[in-house]
């Protein structure tokens, strides 16, 4: 039995394949599809990352319904677009929603839609959720099996959390409902359930299920897909430790594009790598020439799929890039690639942390002033790609000052924690509201449930905003000079800079009903947190379409997914009003070509070097030999 049929017969109906971004779920999660629809399985494919590199990889076109693959019998293909998952689901339920709202506060029915319209558009993720949970729910499935390609890291932990985060909002909605039952009963003894209570009582049956599906090895299971390169290693046994906590099994770690020979960079990935315990297999596919492309290409690669054993220890090299200096136009000043506020953005594996890095360090090295390295990535690599792993501030969200580089700060922002003390405080000045009330006499117990949890209503991806403007509170005060900030991969960084318009609606629209309780009962300053995050908000609004002080430097390489990629995001980032001021080619051996797009931007080549560079004297070492790329190249 070959290393790949051992894999598949350990896995259940749905698979998860999962990861670091870069390191080859996508090609992964395609090869297993394939072969086990090979195998005689009717099995589908979908792909949840926002991203959408599903149909680059499989060269194939790949839309937001289930169709069958070119090539490959028994498979099915689909990119869930959430678009689209959002416009059936509010179809169905969006006027139940304003409805349940309407009953259970005293906003006026306008103000009730205009709430419901401005929450639900970043609710990305819970619409993908609530899709995958149909698919594996479904007792009338055509598909003997599923394996779902998802985002990288911290968007697929945070999608798998949350149907904790959707039982709160469904809770909050059924505290808004059960004042309509209280009012009801009270006026007629008796009360007769309705459409409002049909809707809680599905979401909460499809919680419970995708709850119980995730938790169940029987049915769900992961494939954890890595690369023995230590910044890559460290994230992925964050990974594994993150889904033994969300209660999900571990079928296997599969280490992607491992050379034969390893140098002591990539045995001390394997070393790491091996500190997975449990009963997970480990797995090996072997580097290629070029990354697989098509059916055939990647059934290829995945069915060189070996169990880890036999590899050879190499002595280490360190190796420059070759080639390239001739071809391009003279040495770069890093540090001149950053402004105010400086964006890094990227397909995820490309190496943009790397990038932050050395760009912040050669900032704050140029300037005599301090500058702020931040990741905004709820699975945040700068204390790997600085060789801080282990640090104690890498497991909190605080200010440290590396010693070996004055005038820099470094933090990895834990965003979902500081929402959290927002709505803490926010709750705790609602509780004092209320108690003072009760003390008067006065019986409000529904009204104080329901304004309590109002904060539940956040569109997801808020607190990433809010981690965000922070930020530009910071530079605003004069704190930092710069701020280079490292944030999630493509698809939920371009959600991240829509997120001002969408967050300043739904904070008026809020700040709307709190008016309204206010008028009945008084808020005192309950609602200063949310005045500060929506003046906070627009100045970063602001700040992001400022030329002058902000811009994205974007991260490539020149493989040909990879270029796509960044060509739509460099479209994408300009159509939302931010500028594109530099491409940074990472991992350069030869010169690529430029990269076609209008208007031109300063493209620059960071040579690859082996072992890859960790830590501030090799950053630093590494930047100070970046070339810029001609146009006329």
């Amino acid at each position: 039995m070959s290393a790949l049929d051992a894999l598949l017969a350990r896995l259940p109906r749905t698979t998860l394949v999962v990861g670091k971004g870069g390191v080859g779920k996508t090609t992964c999660a395609a090869g297993i599809a394939t072969a086990l629809a090979a195998g005689g399985s009717r099995t589908l494919l979908v792909s949840t990352d926002p991203a959408a590199a599903l149909a680059n990889v499989m060269a194939t076109p790949v839309e937001d319904t289930a169709a069958p693959v070119a090539g490959a019998d028994r498979l099915d293909a689909r990119q869930l677009s959430t678009p689209g998952l959002r416009r059936e689901f509010l179809l169905r339920w969006r006027d139940t929603i304003a409805d349940i709202i309407d009953r259970g506060t005293y906003l006026d029915r306008a103000d009730v839609d205009g709430l419901v319209d401005a929450a639900l558009p970043g609710a990305d993720e819970i619409f993908a959720l609530l899709a995958l949970g149909e698919l594996i729910a479904d007792a009338a499935s055509p598909y003997a099996r599923i394996v779902v390609d998802t985002a990288p890291t911290g968007h697929t932990l945070r999608l798998l959390a949350l149907p904790d985060t959707f039982r709160a909002l469904v809770a909050m909605l059924d505290a808004m409902q059960d004042k309509h039952r209280f009012m009801v009963r009270a006026l007629t003894h008796r009360y007769r359930s309705d459409g409002a209570d049909e809707f809680l009582a599905e979401m909460r049956r499809r919680i419970d299920g995708i709850r119980s599906a995730l938790s169940d090895p029987s049915s769900v299971a992961a494939v954890l897909v890595a690369r023995a390169e230590p910044v890559v290693a460290a994230e992925t046994v964050r990974y594994a430790a993150a889904l033994g906590e969300a209660r999900i099994a571990l079928a296997a770690v599969v280490v992607n594009a491992l050379p034969s020979v390893l140098d002591e960079t990539s045995r001390e990935g394997v070393r790491m790598l091996e500190t997975i315990g449990g009963d997970v297999a480990q797995l090996v596919i072997p580097v290629s020439t070029q990354a697989p492309r098509g059916i055939a290409a990647i059934s290829h690669a995945v069915g060189s799929m070996t169990v880890r054993a036999g590899i050879v220890a190499g002595r280490a090299t360190v190796t420059r890039a070759a080639g390239t200096v001739g071809q391009t136009a003279g040495r770069v000043v890093p540090g001149e690639l950053t402004r105010a506020l400086t964006i890094v953005g990227g397909k995820g594996g490309v190496g943009k942390t790397t990038v932050a890095c050395a760009l912040a360090i050669a900032a704050a090295d140029d300037l005599d002033a301090p500058v702020l390295l931040v990741s905004t990535d709820p699975a945040p690599s700068i204390a790997d790609a600085l060789g801080e792993t282990d640090a104690p501030w890498s497991r909190r969200d605080e200010e440290h000052e590396p010693r070996e580089v004055p005038g820099l700060v470094v933090r990895q922002m834990d965003a979902t924690a500081a929402f959290a003390r927002l709505r803490d405080a926010y709750q705790d000045r609602i509780d004092a509201l209320f108690d003072s009330l009760v003390a008067r006499g006065v019986d409000v117990a529904h009204d104080r449930a329901i304004l309590r949890d109002l904060l539940a209503l956040a569109p997801p991806g808020i607190d990433e905003l809010y981690a965000l403007s922070v930020l530009g509170d910071a530079l605003h005060q004069g704190r930092f000079a710069r701020i280079v900030v490292d944030p999630a991969p493509t698809g939920h960084l371009l959600r991240l800079i829509e997120m001002p318009a969408l967050a300043l609606e739904w904070s008026h629209q809020l700040m709307r009903l709190m008016l309204k309780y206010r008028e009945v009962a008084g808020l005192g300053d309950a609602a200063q947190e949310l005045l500060d995050f929506a003046r906070r908000t627009r100045a970063l609004d602001e700040l992001l379409r400022d030329r002058a002080r902000a811009g994205m430097a974007l991260v490539a390489l020149d493989e040909p997914v990879v270029r796509d990629e960044t060509t739509r995001l460099v479209e994408a980032v300009r159509m939302r009003g931010v500028d594109v001021h530099a491409i940074i080619w990472n991992r350069v051996v030869d010169s690529p070509a430029p990269l076609p797009v209008e208007p031109f931007v300063a493209q620059v080549l960071a040579g690859a070097t082996t072992p890859p560079p960790v830590g501030a004297a090799a950053l630093r070492a590494w930047s100070r030999d970046w070339h810029r790329l001609t146009r006329a190249h």
